[in-house]
């Protein structure tokens, strides 16, 4: 067998389990529910591409890395500025629990201010509400990811 054919039927196996891989594990990760309330995390989330419509659905991607070393990709409906970075809250015991991205809380310049960098291309830093590094008031914080969970 030729080593081109030998190299295509590799990539072509790759790319498959890559996609089942990415089917299921979005599959495994649902909406927000009440338990991810319980445990709440937050992370640093980077918008990824500007606002759009498309094919009925519409908002931004964004991206964010939990706990466990794993980055998430997402899409949020909501009008987010691309390349800014908001806070994002999520399950820390579970992933599969949800996450949120609070709009409200861009923190792109806090990061700077704080000397908070990204590890390679993303920002590995979480933090339980009251660690929170920036300005903020943390019951209003607490306030407005109730709110965001009641509207999911």
């Amino acid at each position: 067998m030729p080593e081109d054919k030998v190299i295509r039927i590799v990539m072509a196996i790759g790319v498959v389990f890559s996609l089942i891989y990415i089917f299921f594990f979005r599959l495994w990760i649902g909406p927000p529910n009440q338990h991810m309330l319980k445990n709440t995390k937050y992370a640093v989330g980077i918008v990824t591409s500007g606002y759009y419509t498309e094919r009925g659905r519409s908002g931004n991607d964004f991206k964010f890395m939990y706990d466990g070393g794993d980055i998430i990709e997402a899409k949020a409906n909501k009008e987010l500025t691309k390349g800014r970075k908001y806070l994002v809250a999520f399950d820390s015991v579970d992933i599969k629990n949800g996450f949120i991205i609070l709009e409200k809380y861009d923190i792109t310049d806090s990061l700077i201010q704080h000397k908070i960098l990204p590890k390679y291309i993303m920002y590995s830093d979480t933090w339980s509400l009251v660690d929170i590094p920036f300005q903020y008031d943390k019951s209003e914080i607490e306030y407005d990811l109730k709110r965001a969970y009641e509207q999911e």
